[in-house]
């Protein structure tokens, strides 16, 4: 995407998203918004809307494609807002893999080994999804913003992934994290998760995500440490040493929020 420019949200004349705004920049500043062509083509609008960028630079950058109307650019932009207070006011931060220890032989050797894996799909994805077990519903009480374009997205996006025949692991824990946040935001559909063709991958990730997340909601937001913890737990569950990753804003890697 390319032809980008700054974007004032006052143009938008939404007192909710300008309070927004106010609040997650009394816990982050230099908060940059920003629309980029998408250059008429659907593709964009239809995978990743909105985006933020340099969470791990305390710099973020709110990313929206221009294809977006008036009412979806104050949804996004609420959206991607939510995802950094989450991360700034309530500590619930992005995990990544942990850098193998130098000189340590095995540690190296089990981290190249798994770099076949999508970890940036799964990693990203936990972040996202237990983000949205909050958000979704903190948005609404809290703001009057609503995520019209988000459920929209999620039906649309899971119904592409459902059939995707992926065979690492790793993919595979992501989709099932989607189809147990599609569960919790839009309900249980058989027919989207397409429920005969899942692998059992998909399944241990989706009935260890129902464990460790599926008390998460607005009115019982995790403390750090438990969030964190529960992560670790749903990873270990998965067949990972909890000792392979590492919480923002410890982490080196940068961060990438989806709407």
């Amino acid at each position: 995407m390319s032809s980008q420019y700054c974007l004032d949200i006052a143009c938008l004349e939404s007192d909710a998203l300008q309070r927004l705004f106010n609040e997650t920049t009394s816990y982050i500043q230099d908060i940059r918004i920003e629309v980029v062509s998408d250059h008429g083509s659907r593709w964009n609008f239809e995978k990743h809307p909105a985006t933020t960028f340099g969470l791990t630079f305390r710099a973020p950058t709110i990313r929206i494609v221009n294809s977006l109307d008036k009412g979806q650019r104050i949804e996004a932009i609420g959206h991607e807002l939510a995802h950094l207070l989450l991360v700034y006011r309530y500590g619930l931060g992005v995990i990544d893999r942990r850098i193998p220890r130098h000189g340590d032989s095995k540690d190296v050797f089990r981290f190249y080994m798994s770099m076949r894996g999508d970890w940036v799909f799964l990693l990203g994805q936990i972040a996202n999804t237990v983000h949205h077990l909050v958000l979704v519903n903190h948005l609404k009480k809290e703001y009057g913003i609503e995520s019209r374009l988000h459920l929209h997205l999620l039906h649309h996006n899971f119904g592409v992934v459902a059939n995707d025949h992926s065979r690492d692991k790793e993919s595979l824990y992501a989709k099932g994290l989607i189809a147990f946040e599609y569960e919790r935001l839009i309900g249980r559909d058989d027919r989207v998760m397409n429920i005969l063709h899942q692998a059992e991958s998909f399944w241990e990730a989706y009935y260890s995500a129902q464990k460790y997340f599926g008390g998460y909601s607005f009115q019982s937001i995790p403390t750090p440490n438990g969030y964190e913890d529960d992560i670790l737990s749903f990873l270990q569950n998965l067949g990972y040493p909890r000792e392979d990753f590492v919480f923002f804003p410890k982490g080196k890697q940068d961060f990438c929020s989806n709407i």
